[in-house]
């Protein structure tokens, strides 16, 4: 936030998109609601393409 003089806020949101090798390809940023919320709508959409969400999540 300070290298932007304040014009930038990172949120968490943003969920990586994997194709059927693993391989990342693109991601997500969804910013409006919780994060966590936000992060489900990205899971959704991603699944909804028939790709693979990447949250980051060890599990």
């Amino acid at each position: 936030m300070a290298a932007s003089g304040g014009r930038i806020v990172p949120v968490p949101g943003g969920v990586l998109i994997r194709d059927a090798s693993s391989d990342i390809i693109g991601s997500v940023g969804i910013s409006g609601d919780t994060s966590d919320k936000d992060e489900i709508c990205a899971v959704h959409g991603i699944r909804s393409a028939g790709l693979t969400p990447d949250t980051g999540d060890p599990s």
